[in-house]
C-alpha cells in the first residue's frame, strides 16, 4: 500500500513537470512566432510602393 502511494506521488510530481515544461516550450513558440510577425510587420511598413499605390486602405464597408 504505501509503495503505491509513493509510486502515484512520483507520478504526480512527473505529470506536474512534463505540463510545466510543456507550457513553457509553448510559451518560448509564442514569443518566437510574435518577434517573427513583428519582423514581417516591420519589412512590410517599411516597403516602397510603386506610384504609392496602396498607400490607403478603406475600412469601411
Amino acid at each position: 500500500m504505501e509503495s503505491s502511494i509513493a509510486a502515484l506521488s512520483m507520478n504526480m510530481a512527473m505529470a506536474n513537470m512534463q505540463n510545466a515544461v510543456s507550457v513553457s516550450m509553448m510559451k518560448k513558440t509564442m514569443e518566437a512566432s510574435e518577434a517573427s510577425m513583428n519582423a514581417i510587420m516591420d519589412m512590410m511598413e517599411a516597403m516602397p510602393s510603386p506610384d504609392g499605390k496602396g498607400t490607403l486602405l478603406n475600412v469601411k464597408v
